[in-house]
């Protein structure tokens, strides 16, 4: 027996140390090798250094070094699940195939032991030893009566028994050597747990020193005694020794116990029966669970290290990557800034050819010679350069470089893991229930938690370069018209200029060079644009990309990320609530105007009663004149204008310029003045009358439609110069503007329909009648005219909308007209493109000053420079808008009594916000029917205003030198009286609320 019982236990201990304690050997020697190449990569960064100019290169090793790390972390864990999955598997798979040989039974004969009790039995085995040995003599007696008559005796045998062998070797060398090695695996799995640890803590403090890099964008370096912590971690030999003795020690214990076992089994000592095949295979099952739950407790540990240790790594990744992505941002705008600096370096040469040639010019001959020949130049090559560098600037679509770096941050957040394990158990020593892990999702935490402040912040950037690009192209392209527009300007100084103008303050040559010079410091200011796109970029988005490092640092920290979760989770509850509440709210929002309307009747009502009571009673008193500062203001804007640039004064002095640039807007007006003049060309009547109020725009749009066309016929422009009513007046026009002495409308309608096609455009169709019977004589015989001469002439007329809306309903005057042409309400954004258009050309810069302190927000006084003057830009232009309401003359002449001073290149401005004209509520009925009158036909002179006056002369007299002197009303050519430009909104307005116009 003991021979056999030697040959299983070597067999058995042979196949325990190939098939399992090597297993678990490998499996030390494995994570020993994988930590050997973590603290590898560890103590190569630790050795680097990295100055503050060489921050991209840190952040490259950094990365290099995550990457590499997370390679090594992953490739293992993935490994030690697979293994701890086979642990035993070979181990049992061999075993088993040993069993099938070994025989199921072995008969023997107990041992003497089995009968007598030894020291160490039990009283009960004791007593059953005893009364099984009596039993066993008594059955002796027999052969022990019969020995005494032979002569060869029988030897007196202890009873036989029946091992189970093949049971007892499966029990002991399967389940119960299972069962033993709990301990000793536990500890296996602790120490890598405990050593890998190790390790983490290393990189967490590296993750410090990178942290601290994001911070304060000092220096990259590392202590080099983080890694001292790694003496203590025992050598590989000492952790293979420490283990197989533990695995042998348990090996060997267990064979005691089997053999012992073998020698008991089928005895009192040990009952075969508890060797019974389904004892055996439900004990194997029992144990195999243990050891699976085990090694279910052990991997949840392992996944919760390897999956916090991931998430860390995959973090500082994702910062990384949007580092790099923002650094790629920069390089790519960088290299489009200097394409397009190149570009502005030919037009500021083109520029400088043109400076020089100009200033060499003498002679008052060769300077008018030069400016001649520069503006063909100007119009022809220097315009084709300009166009040409406006089209690459767009073709390198700078704005879609930031679309480009959101799309790139996009793709690499959406490499981050959709599933991670956490554990409030962060306890890595011991095995992990499965109860204490929760499950996030890092990408969802990310795109929820962190992303939509940056991606609010590169939406913002989007905007803000593409107006930044947009104002950049439209300065571009001014530079053509800047150069154009001086050199015309000064140009036309030729026309009224004396023998010194060549000395004087605004000569020609000064203009034109002066304005070149404006043109050359615009270039260099682009050139500091590009300069310093990405150095805006950066103040722009580098903070948001610092708050998002930050926000998705957090994500380290466990307890974090469930506050995180809690977070997230509520903001999806609340999510969902607000359908709810905005049903709510539609439903009261349905019900609250309603309500508001009601009682603000009731208040109006209320406040009229209570304000007629006090007023009464003398306890309220209502503003009845204008004061002497808005009566100021009203007189002070020519004047403002007179002390501008002589550009500037061209430029904004009247809304109608021929300069084909300036013209904005009215797409439909001239829409309907094309269709006008496609029916004359059919031979269809087709007289046209542009209807508008004083500073619409009506001339400008007679210039551009004239522009448009390429084959036109002769156009004639009529212009009243005093007001007409009578035939003798407006034949008398007739002969002064065509310089023939034609005496009857038959004559002049036979002189229109001679020869060939021609356009004749009369303006102020408002000056041609007066209010008086028989002043309707002149345009009578208009009518007559336009209607006799329709196919030879394309006429088209302007008048302002108050006289043409008085004509229609005193004589039907719009049946005359087959098209008639509103010049509608235009908006801000008309108005303010309109403005900047027009200052763009003058080519000086814009700085607008701070208004007041009471108009100062404390959103305003945080800003930084650049953002004060947006803001001040806005609230400028929407002051504008309250004032001039669509007027492009009030705009023009608000923008410059705006101006506060030029210096050097740049305009100054301050918004004058807004004007008090409550005072015109309480104008006296005679001055609103007078100021009517002037209305309805644009100017009259002061006999006009007498004849049409229901007062007395000396009276009449006396109350428009008031509203003169008050600044309600102005003058004109030292002979008209005309309504103040600034005060034309607020007198229609008034004039329609007492139904007098409409």
């Amino acid at each position: 027996m003991e021979e056999i019982i030697l040959q299983q236990k070597n067999t058995i201990a042979t196949l325990y140390e190939n098939q399992l304690l090597s297993v678990f050997l490998e499996k030390v020697t494995t994570h020993h090798k994988t930590m050997q190449k973590i603290a590898h990569l560890q103590k190569e960064l630790i050795a680097k250094t990295f100055t503050e100019e060489e921050e991209t290169k840190a952040f490259e090793a950094l990365d290099t070094y995550k990457k590499e790390l997370e390679n090594i972390v992953t490739s293992y864990f993935s490994n030690i699940s697979s293994v701890e999955e086979v642990s035993f598997h070979n181990y049992y798979t061999s075993l088993d195939t040993h069993l099938e040989r070994l025989d199921v039974t072995v008969t023997r004969t107990q041992d003497r032991e089995r009968f007598f009790a030894s020291d160490t039995d039990s009283k009960t085995l004791k007593f059953k030893k005893g009364v099984k040995r009596t039993l066993f003599n008594v059955s002796k007696i027999p052969l022990k009566t019969v020995n005494v008559f032979r002569k060869t005796k029988k030897e007196v045998v202890f009873w036989q028994q029946q091992v189970p062998f093949k049971n007892a070797t499966a029990y002991y060398f399967k389940s119960e050597l299972t069962k033993k090695l709990a301990p000793a695996i536990d500890a296996i799995h602790k120490e890598i747990s405990e050593i890998t640890n190790v390790y983490w803590k290393i990189d967490n403090v590296i993750d410090q020193s990178i942290e601290r890099l994001l911070s304060d964008k000092k220096a990259l370096s590392f202590s080099e005694n983080i890694v001292d912590v790694l003496e203590d971690v025992p050598s590989l030999e000492t952790r293979i020794e420490r283990h197989r003795l533990a695995f042998t020690e348990i090996f060997e214990t267990n064979a005691l116990q089997y053999t012992d076992a073998l020698y008991k089994a089928d005895t009192f000592e040990l009952s075969a029966n508890f060797f019974n095949s389904n004892k055996v295979e439900n004990y194997q099952k029992s144990v195999s669970e243990k050891y699976e739950k085990d090694t279910k407790l052990w991997q949840n540990t392992f996944n919760v290290l390897e999956s916090d240790w991931e998430l860390d790594i995959e973090i500082f990744k994702i910062i990384f990557s949007v580092i790099f992505k923002y650094n790629l941002l920069e390089r790519s705008i960088d290299k489009r800034s200097d394409v397009i600096q190149n570009e502005l370096e030919n037009i500021k040469t083109y520029l400088s050819n043109v400076k020089s040639t100009i200033s060499k010019a003498k002679t008052k001959a060769d300077i008018k010679s030069t400016f001649v020949s520069e503006l063909k130049n100007v119009n022809k090559s220097f315009k084709k350069l300009v166009e040409e560098t406006s089209i690459r600037v767009t073709n390198l679509e700078l704005p879609l470089q930031i679309n480009q770096f959101e799309e790139n941050v996009l793709q690499v957040l959406k490499t981050l893991s959709t599933k991670r394990a956490i554990s409030s158990d962060m306890d890595f020593a011991t095995k992990t229930a499965t109860s204490s892990i929760n499950y996030i999702s890092p990408y969802e935490l990310v795109m929820y938690q962190s992303w939509p402040s940056l991606l609010t912040t590169i939406k913002q950037a989007k905007v803000d370069l593409n107006v930044k690009v947009t104002s950049f192209i439209d300065d571009i392209n001014a530079l053509a018209q800047v150069s154009e527009f001086n050199l015309e300007s000064a140009l036309s100084l030729f026309d009224n200029d004396t023998e010194d103008s060549i000395s004087t303050e605004n000569s020609p040559k000064k203009v034109a060079l002066e304005g070149l010079e404006r043109s050359e410091e615009k270039i260099e200011e682009l050139k500091s644009t590009l300069a310093n796109l990405n150095v805006s970029n950066g103040e722009f988005i580098k903070p948001s990309i610092h708050k998002f490092h930050k926000s998705i640092l957090e994500l380290t920290d466990t307890e974090n990320i469930l506050e995180i979760r809690l977070t997230i989770a509520k903001a999806k509850s609340i999510e969902k609530s607000k359908l709810l509440k905005e049903k709510v709210i539609n439903n009261i929002k349905n019900f609250v105007p309603v309500a508001i309307n009601y009682s603000q009747k009731k208040y109006t009502k209320t406040a009229s009663r209570v304000k007629h009571l006090l007023i009464r009673t003398g306890l309220y008193k209502e503003i009845v004149d204008v004061n002497s500062d808005l009566s100021d203001f009203l007189k002070q804007a020519e004047q403002a204008l007179d002390e501008l640039p002589y550009v500037y004064q061209r430029l904004f002095r009247s809304e109608t310029l021929q300069n084909e640039t300036l013209f904005i807007g009215r797409t439909e007006a001239l829409k309907s003045l094309d269709t006008a003049y496609e029916n004359f060309n059919k031979n269809h009547y087709a007289a046209s009358v542009i209807v508008g109020e004083k500073g619409s725009g009506k001339t400008s749009l007679i210039h551009h439609f004239l522009n448009q066309q390429k084959k036109l016929p002769k156009t004639i422009f009529l212009t009243p110069k005093v007001n007409i009513s009578e035939p003798t007046e407006f034949i008398t026009f007739l002969k002064t503007s065509f310089k023939k002495d034609f005496e009857t409308v038959e004559e002049w309608i036979s002189f229109f329909n001679s020869g060939k096609q021609k356009i004749i455009i009369l303006e102020d169709l408002q000056y041609l009648y007066f209010r008086k019977v028989g002043g309707f004589n002149a345009l009578h015989l208009l009518a007559n005219v336009i209607s006799a001469t329709k196919k030879n002439i394309f006429w088209i007329v302007t008048s302002s909308k108050y006289a043409f809306q008085y004509l229609d309903k005193s004589i039907q005057i719009s049946e005359l007209f087959a098209f008639q042409i509103e010049m509608n309400e235009i908006d801000k954004q008309t108005i303010t493109e309109a403005l900047i258009k027009r200052h763009k050309i003058s080519g000086y810069n814009l700085h607008f000053e701070k208004p007041p302190v009471a108009y100062l927000t404390k959103k305003f006084l945080k800003s930084p420079a650049e953002v004060q003057q947006e803001i001040l830009k806005e609230e400028f232009f929407s002051d504008i808008n309250k004032i001039a309401q669509s007027n492009f003359r009030i705009a023009f002449m608000y923008w410059i009594r705006s101006t506060v001073k030029v210096s050097g290149s740049t305009i100054y401005m301050r918004s004058l916000k807004s004007i008090n004209t409550s005072f015109l509520n309480k104008l006296a009925p005679a001055k609103l029917l007078l100021l009517n009158s002037i209305l309805l036909q644009e100017r009259l002179t002061i006999d006009d205003i007498v004849e049409l006056s229901s007062l007395n002369e000396q009276h009449t007299k006396n109350v428009v030198h008031a509203l003169y002197e008050k600044g309600l009303l102005t003058m004109e050519n030292e002979e008209f009286y005309t309504i103040n430009i600034f005060l034309y909104r607020q007198i229609t307005s008034l004039l329609k609320s007492k139904n007098v116009i409409h």
